[in-house]
């Protein structure tokens, strides 16, 4: 069995942690291999140790592997975590039998475009963002496979997956919305008309945002990536090809500890 650990590098207790972590498995007999060494083939599973950014990164970098992935919490809310630290040493035993389901996770492929060729393109769990750097408004068109319901107007724009519906999204207006969907959300940030609202629509369609008038904007991707907003830039959002699997240890589900999760929040 091949483990990849993945931590905060940012983080001493993290990159302490996982160096604790990898002398025990090694003592288990399991490959371990640390995030700096090169990845030839596809590990039977991912552990991540740090809170909601660093599995953030971890899908981006990882999913597309298709490994199971383990989010342990170090950090503050651990919305995508399953466990907490100190639940390690209860969960070991069957986290490496294997006794577990899977919670897949829909991804986001984002190209950015300039005039009409790709100049770069990511994959992400959470969202894209478009927004002004500045107090004035930026306005760009959204069209939804070639349709374009209208102009948005005001401080930017959030596509989140259902996953990233509890992020940025949920802070600026948009619904909550069940992790086995698969759907775009996509909510106006502070819009300059009160009658725009947040849409939900299929992941099966392709958005595509154009700029109107987007001085001073950038292009934010899971709020770890950054990218200026040119007038001659566009972004194309699909459904990726792959879906982040995510280890269920407890088998609680999503609703079950969502309040508990809201709330943590509410009390940062």
């Amino acid at each position: 069995m091949k483990v990849l650990l993945v931590n905060n590098r940012y983080k001493e207790n993290t990159v302490e942690m996982a160096q604790e972590l990898a002398h025990k498995l090694a003592t288990l007999n399991i490959t371990v291999v640390m995030e700096a060494d090169n990845i030839d083939q596809p590990p039977d599973l991912v552990i991540v140790l740090g809170g909601d950014g660093t599995i953030l990164r971890a899908a981006r970098q990882y999913a597309y592997k298709n490994s199971p992935v383990l989010g342990i919490n170090m950090g503050t809310v651990g919305f995508l975590s399953n466990i907490k630290i100190e639940e390690l040493e209860q969960y070991l035993h069957q986290l490496l039998s294997g006794d577990y389901s899977l919670d897949k996770r829909m991804m986001l492929a984002i190209d950015i475009c300039e005039d009409t060729e790709i100049r770069e393109s990511f994959y992400c769990l959470n969202d894209v963002v478009i927004r002004a750097t500045t107090p004035r408004m930026v306005s760009f068109n959204l069209a939804l496979d070639g349709q374009i319901p209208g102009t948005y107007r005001g401080d930017g724009l959030i596509i989140a997956s259902p996953t990233g519906s509890t992020a940025y999204s949920l802070s600026a207006g948009g619904p909550v919305c069940d992790p086995e969907l698969e759907s775009f959300i996509i909510t106006p940030i502070a819009p300059h008309f009160i009658n725009v609202r947040p849409l939900v629509v299929s992941s099966r369609r392709v958005l595509e945002i154009t700029p109107v008038e987007c001085q001073d904007a950038i292009i934010c991707i899971d709020g770890q990536i950054r990218r200026n907003f040119k007038p001659d830039n566009s972004i194309k959002v699909r459904q990726a090809e792959f879906k982040l699997q995510l280890v269920d240890l407890k088998g609680t589900g999503f609703f079950s500890s969502l309040e508990s999760r809201l709330r943590r929040i509410e009390g940062m």
